[in-house]
């Protein structure tokens, strides 16, 4: 699963969130950016959750030396479930785009929240001043 289609597709569904109307741009960011990283997250999720070793990680029997399965490693933040051989060899199971897409949206929802609080500091000190 490391096709980039499915982040396109992700990114394409969390783009009707995003209004172009003024003053409702920024709510529409953090919708997208919500909607995107919260879908991104569960196919990542899914992606730990379900990879079994057993059929993830086979046994090399077919090479010389014979290459056996060493470890496996697992973790929800950042997403990974990663395969170790005894030979050094590796495989990581949740696509290569999940982590940098999940981080796009987790710093486009922290930068319009907290866009979003200097804006309404400003309002209130405008308020304040009449």
């Amino acid at each position: 699963m490391d096709s980039w289609i499915l982040a396109v597709l992700f990114v394409g569904f969390g783009l009707p969130f995003v209004r172009v109307q003024k003053g409702r741009r920024l709510l529409g960011l953090i919708k997208a950016s919500t909607a995107t990283g919260t879908l991104c997250y569960l196919l990542g999720w899914s992606q730990v959750f379900f990879a079994f070793p057993s059929h993830a990680c086979p046994d090399f029997f077919d090479r010389r030396p014979l290459v056996q399965f060493d470890r496996y490693e697992s973790g929800t933040f950042p997403l990974h479930a990663t395969c170790y051989w005894d030979n050094g060899e590796q495989k990581e199971l949740v696509s290569g785009w999940v982590n940098p897409l999940l981080s796009t949206c987790t710093a486009v929802l922290i930068g319009c929240l907290v866009t979003l609080a200097v804006l309404a500091y400003r309002r209130s000190q405008e308020e304040r001043t009449r």
